[in-house]
C-alpha cells in the first residue's frame, strides 16, 4: 500500500468529502488518515485493517467517481431516487438518455449523479484527470471525449467538447509543469457548465443552455502530462524519466527540482509549437 504521494492525496480528499476525514490533504498516511479509513470500513462492513486494498476502494467508487449504480425498485420514482440522493431529476435523467421517466423498469440499473466529481484540494495529476473524464462521460455523456495525440511518454492528450455552437472557444492548461493548477480549474470550469446545463441553471449570471446553444468550447485541460506528473510527484524518482529529467536540472542549478520544471519531459519548450498543431486537428 502506498504510504505517501498524490495516491493518499485523494485518498485523504475523498474521505474528507464524505465526512471520515478532518486533517489535511498533505499526501502522507499517518494516525488521522489511519482511523479514518477504519471508520470507512466499519461504516460499510468491510473488514477493519485499515488497508486500502481493493474492497475499500470499491466503496469509496461513488464518492471519486460522483455517481452510483442504482437498482430500480418497486415504487421507485425519479423524484423519490433524485431525493434520496440529494441530486436533481434533470442529472439523472442527462446520465441516463434512453430512460423512460414515467415508466421505470424495475431491476433495470440507473446511473445516479449524487456529488461533484473534481476535487480542488490535492495534487492534480494525470491519472486524476482521466478519472474524471471517465467520470464525466458516464454523467454528461453529451461531452465530446477526444485526443489531440500522445506526450514523450505515450500518454494520451485529452480534449473535450461542450457546446453545439457556430462559435467556437479554445481553452487549454498545464503548458508549463509546474502551472498545473490550472488544470484542475479548467476541469471544475467543465463540471459547473455541464451541471448548470443539465438543470438550466445560470453560470456567471449567464443561461447555461443559451452560452451551449451559440458556442462550442474546446478543452485541453493538460498539454504536458509527463512534465505535470513530475512536478506533482506522481512519476516515481526510480523511473528513467525522473532520473533523466533530474540530470537535465543539474544544468540549472537557480531552478528547484522538479517544483520549479515548466519543460516537457526531456527539457524541451516546443510545447506552444506542438499544441498548435494539435489544435488544427480539433478544429479541422
Amino acid at each position: 500500500m502506498v504510504l505517501f504521494g498524490p495516491q493518499v492525496m485523494l485518498l485523504q480528499s475523498t474521505l474528507k468529502k464524505i465526512g471520515f476525514y478532518s486533517g489535511s490533504i498533505d499526501g502522507v498516511f499517518g494516525n488521522l488518515t489511519y482511523n479514518a479509513v477504519i471508520n470507512f470500513q466499519k461504516n460499510f462492513g468491510l473488514a477493519q485493517d485499515g488497508i486500502v486494498g481493493s474492497d475499500t476502494w470499491n466503496a469509496l467508487y461513488p464518492y471519486l467517481y460522483g455517481y452510483t449504480i442504482y437498482i430500480i425498485k418497486s415504487n421507485d420514482t425519479l423524484y423519490s431516487i433524485a431525493n434520496n440522493f440529494s441530486t436533481s431529476i434533470n442529472r439523472i435523467i442527462a446520465a441516463n438518455p434512453e430512460i423512460n421517466p414515467n415508466n421505470l423498469t424495475i431491476g433495470s440499473s440507473i446511473i445516479v449523479p449524487f456529488s461533484y466529481i473534481v476535487p480542488t484540494d490535492l495534487n492534480y495529476t494525470y491519472d486524476i484527470m482521466q478519472m474524471n473524464i471517465a467520470a464525466f462521460s458516464t454523467v454528461f455523456p453529451f461531452i465530446e471525449i477526444g485526443s489531440i495525440g500522445n506526450s514523450v511518454l505515450g500518454r494520451k492528450i485529452p480534449y473535450l467538447r461542450i457546446g453545439s455552437g457556430d462559435k467556437q472557444v479554445f481553452y487549454s492548461g498545464s503548458i508549463h509543469a509546474n502551472e498545473w493548477i490550472t488544470t484542475p480549474v479548467l476541469m471544475k470550469f467543465i463540471e459547473n457548465l455541464a451541471k448548470a446545463y443539465v438543470n438550466d441553471s445560470y453560470i456567471y449570471g449567464y443561461r447555461a443552455r443559451n452560452i451551449l446553444s451559440a458556442a462550442s468550447i474546446y478543452i485541453v485541460p493538460m498539454v504536458n502530462p509527463d512534465g505535470v506528473d513530475l512536478v506533482t510527484s506522481a512519476l516515481s524518482e526510480d523511473s528513467g524519466a525522473y532520473k533523466k529529467a533530474k540530470k537535465i536540472s543539474e544544468d540549472y542549478p537557480n531552478i528547484p527540482f522538479p517544483s520549479g520544471w515548466k519543460a516537457n519531459i526531456e527539457g524541451e519548450n516546443f510545447i506552444n509549437f506542438h499544441l498548435k498543431c494539435c489544435v488544427n486537428r480539433i478544429f479541422l
